[in-house]
């Protein structure tokens, strides 16, 4: 049983009567074989999607031939401006639409262009063929929503903006999730670790037993955020940058040390580590003391068509997620970007937005991000990590707090030579203090989960993971993560609540926006 109709957004070029009498007749014939196929009860008792798209088909070619009979997008002096559809607010499943083309607003925030979202065909400029049309209205498992969103995709494959656009009402698709934190139970995670490579998964690995923990603290005990720590001895030489709370940690065999010892500096005061140990370096170092924080955000996407939900949901929620950090005690200057990223033969490998501190903007330039391509399981995350981390203009490393949110359903390409693996990527996130939270959605496997733990661990940062109900977890078959380890949020509190976290480290108060 359907709760609520589908709402229904002509969209129809110049060619409406003879585009719509041609998507009428394969939707009739659609409606032909769903009617066959369901002639029985059982068969309809059995597939209750048989019933529910011939509903949504009927109420498409409604749309079609209200839209062929006379709906266009001139302006009007009415003052519900002639007729069209929009009302001033942003739909994200539709706004940016699925052609392949950007506001004028966002395009300049493409650090190489703006990225093309669907495959086109070479000189057409029609509407993809009958047969793939109809195939994209087969009866298949699939949910509405999601058959509804393939046929969007072929129909658009011609590179002309989809005739009609039915946009369901999703909110019943409210993400929730939750998170663990490695390091702080380190032992438990270096169990889990054992136990996926008893499996004999391929991996990038970068052992980190023999962690080294330091926190660095100023006047007063408080922590001191962006400094950095030298670290030296055992023929290494290197430099980490603490978090906001005011944290490093030094894995030896990142950097092919052995035991140690190991000389730790931060301002002017040096300890002694060797590995497995924890210590504090206690400065006179000034700790965080303005009104104002710097924090930049990018959001790491995976962008395969298997990533629309959650694509979807960030639409949705990105303006609530910005004004919700806006309403904290103190003043946040935030700025956001996104890396994109889907894999060789695909429309684009990765795309880059910059930072922007114009949150509208920001919100626009994901509104037009679609999902699509990723026809193998893993895709190009070691690519992207590597140009999240060099490609936008982030701020001083001193002075802001930085952190990328990884939301992706899939590992890495493994078994393919990339000049700049992702454990590269995550030793230089740890030398500038940026934090790498995994947000794993679903469909994660076992290398996905052991991947995505890895770049939280390493950096400091959460393990993020989707819930789905009696569906159970975005973890793989393998995870040592029980219920009982959780609190289940929805997607755009687990974003809100990390960041408050970060910031009330840095600050030592509490910034909780919702008291």
């Amino acid at each position: 049983m359907i709760d609520k109709l589908p709402t229904i957004q002509p969209r129809m070029s110049d060619q409406n009567p003879a585009v719509a009498q041609k998507l009428l007749i394969l939707i009739t014939k659609k409606l032909l074989i769903l009617k066959i196929a369901g002639t029985s009860s059982d068969n309809v008792a059995s597939n209750p999607n048989m019933r529910t798209n011939s509903i949504i088909l009927i109420v498409a070619a409604i749309a079609i031939l209200i839209s062929a009979c006379g709906t266009d997008n001139t302006t009007s002096d009415s003052p519900v401006g002639g007729g069209g559809t929009d009302n001033g607010t942003i739909n994200p499943l539709t706004d940016g639409g699925t052609d392949n083309t950007t506001s004028d607003d966002t395009a300049g925030l493409w650090i190489d262009g703006t990225p093309k979202w669907h495959p086109t065909e070479s000189g057409s400029g029609e509407l993809g063929s009958s047969g793939d049309f109809e195939e994209s209205l087969a009866y298949s498992d699939s949910s509405p929503t999601e058959a509804l969103a393939e046929a969007d995709d072929i129909t658009s494959a011609g590179g002309t903006p989809p005739v009609t656009t039915i946009v369901t009402d999703q909110a019943q698709h409210r993400l929730t999730g939750g998170s663990i934190d490695d390091n702080e139970n380190f032992d438990e995670y270096l169990a889990y670790r054992q136990s996926v490579q008893n499996l004999g998964i391929s991996i990038r690995d970068l052992d980190p037993t023999g962690r080294i923990v330091l926190k660095v603290t100023g006047q007063n005990g408080l922590s001191i955020a962006n400094t950095q720590v030298s670290i030296s001895g055992d023929g290494v030489q290197v430099s980490l940058r603490t978090t906001s709370d005011g944290t490093v940690r030094f894995h030896p065999e990142a950097y092919a040390a052995s035991a140690g010892p190991f000389t730790a500096t931060a301002g002017d005061v040096s300890v002694q580590v060797t590995r497995g140990e924890s210590a504090t370096i206690t400065t006179d170092l000034q700790p965080f003391n303005s009104d104002s924080v710097a924090l930049d955000v990018l959001f790491l996407l995976d962008a395969t068509g298997s990533m629309s939900d959650e694509i979807y949901q960030l639409k949705a929620t990105i303006g609530e997620v910005a004004n919700r950090i806006n309403r904290l005690p103190i003043n946040v200057d935030e700025s956001l970007a996104m890396t994109l990223y889907r894999d060789q033969g695909d429309t684009f490998l990765t795309a880059t937005l910059d930072f922007t501190s114009d949150i509208d903007a920001f919100a626009d330039a994901l509104a037009d991000v679609q999902a699509d391509g990723g026809g193998d399981y893993p895709e190009a995350l070691d690519e992207a990590l590597a140009e999240a981390l060099t490609k936008p203009t982030w701020r001083s490393d001193s002075s802001t707090v930085q952190l990328i949110f990884l939301v992706a359903d899939a590992p890495p390409q493994i078994a393919r030579e990339v000049q700049v693996p992702y454990t590269d990527s995550m030793i230089t996130a740890a030398q500038r203090g940026i934090k790498i939270l995994p947000v794993a959605s679903s469909g994660t496997d076992d290398t996905a989960e052991y991947v995505f733990r890895q770049l939280a661990q390493f950096t400091g940062g959460r393990y993020v993971f989707l819930t789905y109900g009696a569906a159970g977890r975005a973890t793989g078959p393998s995870t040592d993560i029980t219920e009982r380890d959780y609190e289940e949020l929805s997607l755009d509190d687990l974003i809100v609540r990390t960041i408050v976290e970060e910031l009330e480290s840095l600050t030592n108060t509490d910034n909780d926006p919702d008291e």
